[in-house]
């Protein structure tokens, strides 16, 4: 009789239980997303307008989550929409703050603390938030050509070109924060041969135990639509390799959380499902892995854990309407076992894009390619958490999801 109660009270509260635990976990997603043109948040299942008929792009959280930098940009311009104003918002206080104009698209919050770094013209400024020291904006370097934060935030690895010359070297060097101004010394030369055209590099990433840095060497835009370089570099720069080709695609080359492991999106061709598959690169022994099958093409990965990566996968189908081709759905793959699972189940006409993982939670984007939402994984099923989310622009299948969703992970 008494194991029956326990079994009865058991049963009973368990899905009470159960429920309360997935709300708490929702309580914990916090997202900034472009719906209608404009700003809004959400905060588990609270939603909030932000601004007013304007025409908003690029929206990034600080790291304590107080504050939203985004682009305030024309609704005249064409996309790509690479520039514009940047305004950042005070989640707290609920204000908005101009900060500059022309500011390229590549604006990064430091690390560890709200600071901000921005490209104008080749111009490097940062943007210091701390309250003693209130919008102290302070000029960092020129003719750069992209730039990322030092993993610990005390400076920046930069990029620019040793001269106009088209095949001229490309520069590493590193800009460290001082009390008074900015210390830049040289990091590493990449030799640019006359038969090569490269310009520039993406940003930089580093691995978990910031030894290895990854990143992409651009070309002449032409030929950055169909192929650029990945690059491996030492942290101490006496290795430098180039690893592969694939597309300008920021979030296609990933460390892993906790290893050293690198997963991209290789293959050549501006379309998007044509000839792309995801490799595995362990740093050193540069052993590689490859996990996409024959027949199949993989983009958008994410990892869950240094064990297992998520991919946005479809059938490969080289016919001319792209309409008329596969839509992808997400994948999750155990690198040990090599062995795929299909993880969301959008309908016929729709494609599931971008995942990520945080806090226990896989979040990702489905579209029919005229109207988006933001799902989120519960058990063994899907909820949709935000609704009608602005499209961003596109190019050959790939859309830049980064212009109208940012969704906060916390430090």
């Amino acid at each position: 009789m008494l194991k029956k109660v326990i079994l009865f009270l058991f049963l009973f509260t368990y899905p009470s239980s159960f429920a309360a635990t997935r709300s708490a976990s929702l309580d914990t997603l916090k997202a900034a997303f472009i719906r209608s043109d404009d700003l809004w948040i959400k905060v588990g299942n609270r939603e909030q307008k932000i601004t007013h008929n304007e025409y908003i792009r690029y929206p990034k959280w600080s790291p304590d989550g107080n504050w939203i930098a985004y682009l305030k940009v024309t609704k005249k311009g064409k996309p790509p929409l690479n520039d514009g104003e940047l305004w950042l918002f005070n989640y707290k206080t609920n204000n908005h703050f101009k900060i500059r104009a022309n500011v390229n698209n590549n604006f990064q919050w430091a690390p560890l603390d709200n600071k901000i770094s921005f490209l104008v013209i080749k111009h490097l400024y940062t943007l210091n938030l701390d309250p003693a020291i209130p919008f102290l904006t302070n000029k960092m370097g020129e003719n750069i050509e992209n730039f990322s934060w030092l993993p610990d935030g005390s400076g920046f690895l930069t990029s620019s070109k040793e001269s106009k010359q088209l095949h001229s070297d490309i520069l590493l060097s590193k800009i460290t924060l001082g009390s008074y101004k900015p210390a830049i010394r040289p990091f590493f030369k990449i030799p640019v041969s006359d038969n090569e055209f490269f310009i520039s590099t993406s940003q930089f990433k580093w691995s978990h135990d910031q030894k290895w840095i990854s990143f992409l060497l651009v070309p002449t835009a032409s030929l950055s639509a169909d192929a650029n370089t990945l690059c491996l570099l030492s942290q101490d720069g006496q290795f430098f390799k180039k690893e592969a080709e694939m597309l300008y695609e920021e979030e296609w080359f990933k460390w892993a959380p906790s290893e050293t492991l690198l997963g991209y999106v290789k293959g050549i061709g501006r379309e998007a499902n044509l000839n792309k598959q995801v490799d595995i690169i362990h740093a050193p022994p540069l052993s590689k892995k490859s996990l996409t099958p024959k027949g199949y093409v993989d983009r958008d990965i994410s990892w869950k854990n240094s064990s297992a990566i998520f991919v946005a996968r479809a059938k490969e189908e080289p016919q001319a309407d792209m309409n008329k081709r596969p839509m992808p759905r997400i994948y999750e793959i155990n690198l040990a076992l090599g062995q795929p699972k299909q993880i969301t189940l959008p309908a016929e006409k729709e494609a599931d894009f971008a995942p990520r993982f945080v806090n226990d939670r896989l979040l990702w984007i489905r579209t029919n390619t005229n109207t988006a939402s933001v799902f989120v994984s519960r058990a063994e099923a899907e909820d949709k958490w935000i609704n009608h989310i602005t499209m961003p622009s596109t190019y050959y299948d790939r859309w830049n999801w980064d212009e109208v969703f940012s969704l906060y992970k916390g430090q």
